[in-house]
């Protein structure tokens, strides 16, 4: 069971003792992603967030995963 403790910078969970992989009063720090550009797929028409290992080649990025572009490109429902 968590309780989190909200912080102005980041938000921190603490785990209690029972029945946690964590010790009683050690925390661990959740940062919030920063607003990242999005895209659709061409495939299933969903959004989707850049990540970092499209950094280099973010703009010929057409699909959110290697399953959508194994199908290909899709009509829009």
């Amino acid at each position: 069971m968590f309780r989190i403790v909200l912080c102005p910078c980041h938000f921190l969970l603490r785990a209690r003792s029972h029945g946690s992989q964590f010790a009683p009063n050690r925390f661990t720090v959740m940062h919030k992603k920063p607003r990242l550009p999005e895209k659709i797929c061409a495939s299933c028409h969903r959004p989707f967030a850049w990540r970092k290992k499209w950094a280099r080649d973010w703009d010929a990025v057409k699909y959110c995963s290697d399953r959508c572009r194994g199908v290909g490109e899709r009509p829009a429902p």
